[in-house]
């Protein structure tokens, strides 16, 4: 395969460019980044040592040779100087690039990614500004208010089309649109959508959303090019799989009404957003975006690089907040963050700024705004309701962006005591950002109840009222409102009597919801009196006393590799030592079982030098990845086995393969235990210790190592994708990478039946845990245990409440005989 070298004069604008390059190709390409140089003061410039260093690390691990791509100016003359260094051989596989540095790289190493040669991946690179000229060409300077028809990309080769009826109830918005793009964008050929008149990119996130694809419509998918049979069989496949969706992964709401918005006897209707009461003090919340001004710029690549710079940095904020939120939400709301990371990711909206900056010679702020606002007003202009609250998504996100290039700090929500938050719209950013103490409700004049804000309310608790019109400027800072999310009504000045009723009603909503949570503290135990273990996973110690709330009877699985994660350096013993206490202290005694470091290829951290393998999720992952890092490994033992002296932790041990590699880790753990006594620390006699089931390997030898283990804990994503030998992100092949395969959940069964031989206990801590409705289902496979996020809970511990063992057994029979996913799946209602 084909490797790069991108040098710039920014070392932060290398960085960036291949941080994106990685991101499109999921680390499949070799690639290294030399920029700036090693001068405080002057950091702009280039190295033709550091570029020298870069190609031969890039070379050593690329056999078909190296692509280096320049920025500008000096770049070029340190490519060249760095060549004459290097020694024939290395030399003559090395190829210099005149692309841009941006759209080139893209363009080379999805190339490369395929197994294109040297001269191929050059050859993609160099056209890569072409066919942006050519994407832009129809709307430069054109607001955007419907899809524009696009070009499709010169491609020799045959043209294959397929009409597609679209099943999915919200059509074609933003996660199923994001399935296609990245779906198409895996082949070489153009492939474009088209709809009635109107066409658009299907390798771009905005051109295919702004097409408005609703339920019911048809659209026509063409592909033209070497592999355009190949494109349209993968996106055949893609549209039998409703895009990656099921029905279970989509919010059930009809059709969005248009809300009458009146104010009668000082009362205020909208949509109820998100159910409940509240009686407070108004918080009038005037949101706004930087002031920004128009400047003539002369360096136009600086303020492209500050662009550029300003989306990477966003990004980043989105992830955050997209864990974040994950806490308080639930996974799947926090997808809504997915989506924000799209739109800013998808280079349409980028490219536009970038062409407006050159041809204007303007600012990178003035454009970008211009630039985002054009977006959402494109979506507000559609007809469908679910993709006018888009608009939403673009300038929460597009404003982060914004705001990052003015040099201005979030302003978030900050309130100083309890208060109704009253709004003209608030960004999904603003609700995850909320004080919950604090917030009692939420008013907005836009929006729906399927905007993002009002999904995040519902799934955080908050009541909120939505869409109630032009009225906020009624609302008065400070003074006391009511607000009934039910009907969504919301009182301005209510009298005493009315504050009454709101507060009784809040009082036994709020009686109501913490009975629910009680049932969540309550053991599970089925019908004929068997207990099942519910438990949580958490990612930092903060997460325990969360899933705490939701009755988790003790940790199922910490993820230690948080700990590790946007830091410069590895966590030294005693902070691990002090989180892993915290952690099993908020538990009060119940058991917490800490997964000792699982990352790798797959999921790598800068500062520790994690491998760039063709394949990463067949390569140094979980303890491979720690055995390799003996010094690494060992400071998080004796910190676990300090911790473990102390509290009720046990530990586990990731990507467990095989008898021999088991043995070898016990082995290395002994060894820590032994130096630690030796140095007069005390440690407990026994530590409980296990390992996760997640390859099929270890299913075969469960028996073997059953009797090496205390415990057993299946993770039903890795052990999916690797019993299906499918990728889990690939939406081509997503239907196959399911948790209810029968075949998956016989290697569950095998894997329970010789933990039960062996008398020890077995547990799940994988996606599949937390789903309500195949509890029974897990109970009568033989499961002891199941961990998962908090807020899965009180659900599942009510579906074990529900059943009896043998009906559990029953339901795993039919189960284990099904010859499909969706079989089973019918089987569990």
């Amino acid at each position: 395969m084909v490797g790069l070298v991108i040098v710039s004069h920014s070392q932060t604008l290398a960085q960036g460019v291949l941080e994106l390059a990685e991101q499109m190709t999921r680390g499949s390409v070799v690639m290294e980044a030399a920029g700036g140089i090693d001068d405080p003061d002057n950091p702009i410039g280039t190295d033709p040592m550091k570029v020298m260093m870069a190609i031969e690390s890039v070379a050593a691990q690329s056999e078909d040779g190296v692509l280096v791509i320049m920025d500008l100016g000096s770049a070029l003359m340190s490519a060249e100087t760095a060549l004459d260094f290097l020694p024939d051989e290395v030399k003559e596989k090395v190829l210099l690039c005149s692309a841009p540095i941006v759209e080139g790289t893209m363009a080379a190493a999805v190339q490369a990614s395929v197994g294109a040669s040297l001269q191929e991946v050059r050859r993609e690179a160099g056209a890569a500004l072409n066919v942006k000229i050519q994407q832009l060409a129809p709307i430069t300077g054109e607001s955007v208010a419907a899809p524009v028809s696009v070009q499709a990309d010169a491609a020799e080769g045959e043209e294959v089309s397929m009409d597609m009826l679209i099943l999915n109830r919200m059509g074609l918005h933003a996660r199923p649109a994001a399935n296609l793009v990245a779906t198409a964008g895996k082949f070489k050929c153009s492939v474009t959508v088209r709809k009635g008149d109107q066409s658009a990119s299907a390798k771009s996130i905005n051109q295919v959303a702004l097409l408005a694809v609703k339920n019911g419509d048809t659209i026509t998918v063409t592909a033209c090019g070497a592999d355009a049979h190949e494109a349209i069989g993968a996106l055949k496949v893609l549209h039998e799989d409703n895009f990656g969706e099921r029905d279970e992964d989509i919010m059930l709401v009809s059709a969005e009404e248009s809300v009458h918005v009146s104010v009668v006897d000082g009362v205020v209707c909208g949509a109820p957003g998100s159910v409940g009461y509240a009686v407070g003090a108004a918080y009038v919340h005037q949101a706004s975006l930087p002031d920004v001004e128009q400047v003539e710029v002369v360096d136009t690549a600086a303020e492209i690089a500050l662009l550029d710079q300003a989306i990477a940095d966003a990004l980043t904020e989105i992830k955050a907040l997209q864990k974040d939120t994950e806490k308080t939400a639930g996974k799947a709301n926090a997808a809504i963050f997915e989506v924000h990371g799209l739109i800013l990711s998808d280079q349409d909206m980028r490219d536009k700024a970038v062409a407006e900056i050159e041809s204007r010679k303007v600012n990178a702020a003035s454009v970008w705004l211009e630039v985002m606002t054009s977006m959402a007003d494109g979506y507000r202009n559609l007809d469908d309701v679910y993709m006018k609250a888009r608009a939403a998504d673009v300038m929460d996100c597009g404003g982060r962006v914004l705001r990052i290039l003015c040099g201005e700090e979030d302003r978030g929500i900050v309130l100083d005591r309890a208060a109704i938050i009253v709004a003209h719209d608030l960004s999904p950013s603003d609700v995850a950002g909320l004080d919950l103490d604090k917030v009692l409700a939420v008013v907005t004049e836009v929006g729906g109840v399927t905007s993002h804000a009002a999904i995040l309310s519902r799934s955080m608790g908050i009541p909120a009222v939505i869409g109630v019109g032009d009225v906020v400027h009624r609302f008065k800072d400070g003074s006391t409102i009511a607000l009934d999310g039910f009907a969504g009504k919301v009182w301005i000045a209510p009298d005493e009597e009315v504050q009454d009723e709101v507060s009784a009603k809040r009082a036994a909503w709020l009686a109501e919801r913490d009975a629910a949570k009680l049932k969540g503290a309550e053991p599970a135990v089925t019908v004929d009196g068997r207990s099942i273990m519910v438990m949580g996973n958490i990612g930092i110690p903060a997460d325990a006393s969360r899933v705490l709330e939701y009755g988790a009877e003790g940790v199922g699985l910490f993820r230690t590799e948080f700990l590790f994660q946007d830091r410069e350096q590895a966590p030294d013993e005693g902070e691990q030592f002090d989180a892993y206490v915290e952690a099993a202290q908020a538990m009060r005694g119940n058991p917490v079982i800490i997964r000792t470091l699982d990352i790798g290829g797959d999921k790598p951290v800068k500062y520790l030098d994690t491998p760039k393998e063709e394949n990463p999720f067949l390569g140094e992952r979980g303890v491979r990845f720690c055995m390799a890092r003996p010094e690494l490994f060992r400071t998080q033992l004796r910190a676990l086995l300090r911790a473990a002296t102390q509290e009720n932790i046990w530990i586990m041990f990731p990507m467990i393969s095989d008898v021999e590699e088991l043995e070898g880790v016990l082995k290395f753990k002994d060894t820590v235990r032994g130096k630690l006594i030796a140095e007069g620390v005390e440690i407990a006699e026994k530590v409980k210790t296990g390992i996760m089931i997640e390859v099929p390997s270890a299913v075969a030898v469960a028996d073997k190592l059953a009797v090496m283990s205390d415990f057993f804990s299946i993770g039903t994503n890795d052990l999916t994708q690797y019993v299906m030998a499918a990728d889990r992100g690939n939406a081509s092949v997503s239907k196959l990478c399911d948790n209810l395969n029968p075949a998956v959940l016989r290697m569950v069964a095998m894997t329970c039946e010789a933990a039960a031989k062996a008398g020890i206990e077995v547990g799940m801590c994988g996606e599949l845990a937390g789903n309500a409705k195949a509890s029974a289902l897990l109970l009568g496979l033989g499961l002891d245990e199941l961990s998962m996020n908090g807020p899965a809970i009180p659900d599942v511990k009510e579906a074990i409440r529900s059943v009896t063992m043998g009906e559990c057994r029953v339901l795993a029979g039919k189960a284990l005989a099904a010859k499909s996913a969706d079989e089973v799946r019918a089987l569990l209602g």
